[in-house]
């Protein structure tokens, strides 16, 4: 049984993750902050809403404005404008309905039952989206409150829209931020992750030669990159949203588009791959008899040529953020030219291992196929980072 000490513990454990939620969103940007701000800007909103309504409407319908206010109000502006059309949508439907039914059949239950099925059967009305379930609501409302008078039903209209007026100014002049910054570096972690594996396997193949152990963790690695690109895949198509109709768009023209991010994306996506099938293949040769008999000297430079993909893979991902340039990265033209740099000296490194390979004599047995797939998994790999337009070019 919960007593008085143990309710005081929950009041103020959650008045601390209040207090915590607060302080992120000053401290910097983020969730936290959008939330807070989506908070104020519904405040204000329905406050304008319900002071406009009952300056100019009956007080029957007053509390539509601040409703549909709260409604109107969403995370980007094109939320914000869809739900307000869609909702706006619905209550028109449904007050025609109520109007028509009390003006011509009058208020009785029969008639009641028979707008219900008709309401019911708009609600159905698949472009008005969640916002359909408003049909019968509002058919409900205007029939019952209003008797299905045309006043009160042009009343109620009224309200709705002085709510989403006032929803939508404020989403539009408090515009949300258009995540560009968010964006960017969800791309950039990815690029992390694909060169840090890449550097890892380099280094190590350059001091020794790994064990099965290190090449099945590798192969984990790998995969989990496909996690980290659906989750950057998500910032942007969110990104792309709170940039839809956004004021704050015109701002940002400069920057790069999010529709480019997809392409780059899907490609570090493909290298992770790429990672994967280099990682199985050592692992595949760790298992073997024949392992202690790779060549020192093709694993030291195909080590040399992953360092190559792994500088490649970083610049390919590096992004503008907010206007300026990622730390440690170099304005736009001098990172294209330093992604073709890595990009010509993986192919030279690979070009010069495989002339060595046609003529070594490979005696011991497996050494071939095991050369060859890891040097078609790198030449991969720069096939797929060999695109320079996708790297950011202003300086």
């Amino acid at each position: 049984m919960t007593g008085p000490v143990d309710a005081g513990r929950a009041v103020r454990r959650r008045a601390g993750q209040v207090c915590r939620h607060l302080g992120r969103a000053v401290r910097r940007p983020g969730d936290e902050r959008d939330d807070v701000l989506l908070q104020a800007k519904a405040v204000l909103a329905v406050v304008a809403a319900w002071s406009l309504a009952s300056w100019l409407l009956p007080p029957g319908v007053t509390t539509f404005a601040p409703f549909t206010a709260l409604l109107a109000l969403q995370g980007t502006v094109y939320r914000s404008l869809w739900q307000s059309l869609r909702y706006m949508g619905a209550v028109v439907v449904g007050v025609v309905l109520a109007a028509g039914f009390g003006t011509t059949a009058g208020v009785h239950a029969w008639s009641l039952a028979v707008l219900m099925v008709f309401a019911l059967a708009a609600a159905r009305l698949q472009p008005l989206g969640a916002q359909r379930t408003q049909v019968p609501v509002t058919a409900v409302f205007a029939f019952a409150a209003g008797g299905g008078q045309l006043d009160y039903s042009l009343h109620l209209v009224a309200a709705v829209l002085i709510g989403v007026g006032c929803g939508l100014a404020v989403t539009v002049f408090w515009a949300p931020p258009t995540r560009y910054r968010s964006a960017a570096e969800a791309v950039d972690r990815l690029s992390s992750e694909v060169c840090g594996l890449l550097s890892d396997i380099s280094r190590t193949l350059r001091e020794a030669t790994p064990g099965e152990r290190e090449a099945r963790e590798w192969a984990d690695r790998a995969a989990r990159i496909g996690t980290t690109a659906r989750r950057a895949r998500e910032t942007v198509e969110s990104g792309e949203e709170s940039a839809r109709l956004n004021p704050r768009r015109v701002l940002n023209g400069g920057r790069r588009s999010l529709e480019d991010h997809h392409a780059v994306i899907n490609t570090l996506e493909r290298v992770g791959a790429q990672a994967q099938s280099v990682a199985r293949g050592l692992s595949y040769a760790a298992g073997s008899d024949h392992y202690d008999a790779l060549a020192r000297d093709f694993l030291t430079g195909y080590a040399d040529l992953l360092a190559d993909t792994a500088a490649a893979a970083r610049r390919f991902g590096r992004q503008d953020r907010d206007g300026s340039v990622p730390d440690g990265a170099v304005p736009g033209g001098a990172e294209r030219d330093g992604l073709r740099e890595s990009v010509e000296g993986g192919r030279r490194r690979y070009r010069d291992l495989a002339a060595r390979n046609r003529r070594e004599n490979l005696d011991a047995p497996g050494e071939w196929p095991l050369y060859g797939a890891l040097l078609t998994d790198a030449h991969r790999i720069l096939d797929e980072l060999d695109r320079p337009d996708l790297v950011p070019a202003r300086s």
